[in-house]
């Protein structure tokens, strides 16, 4: 009897395991799609309202979810205040506070600050989405065959295991 528990928890253990790797796989999905969201609201919000950047940092911060709505208040709350100088600093440490846990890659997120650095030329932040919609065509691909896989191993994985400590 104590085995079959045994087995059984294995089972389950390596299975979810597989099932949080395909989450998390699509969780990363979810936040390039979100920062897609942002820039285009950004670039309409520059493009047509000629609003200064502050108050598009607030109005698209209170539409946008977390991590990506504190992170664009905190850019809001920088500007009203004058905070640390120069807009690419401020940038940089908004991103560096703010967007610590989510699950971009390191070129990812290294696009997302450089695109700071010209912020106010539209044509950047077309190149930007532009960059993203690949990304995220990309990632969608790669994403239906590696959820299967990592699924598949996890579940696979843990009947190995069970046969192997039996």
């Amino acid at each position: 009897m104590l085995k079959l528990v045994g087995s059984i928890l294995i089972l389950v253990a390596c299975s979810g395991f597989g099932f949080s790797k395909s989450i998390e796989m699509q969780s990363h999905l979810n936040e390039l799609e979100e920062l897609k969201k942002i820039f285009y609201l950004l670039k309409s919000e520059l493009q047509y309202t000629r609003a200064p950047f502050a108050e598009v940092f607030e109005k698209i911060g209170q539409k946008t979810r977390e991590p990506f709505g504190s992170w664009l208040l905190d850019l809001c709350n920088g500007l009203n205040e004058k905070r640390s100088g120069m807009f690419w600093d401020m940038w940089c440490n908004s991103i560096e506070e703010n967007l610590k846990g989510i699950r971009l890659k390191e070129d990812e997120l290294n696009e997302l600050i450089s695109v700071g650095k010209n912020l106010e030329y539209i044509e950047s932040l077309d190149l930007f989405i532009e960059q993203m919609e690949y990304r995220i065509k990309n990632t969608r691909e790669s994403y239906r065959t590696k959820r299967k896989l990592c699924q598949s191993l996890g579940i696979m994985g843990g009947i190995f295991l069970v046969i192997l400590l039996l």
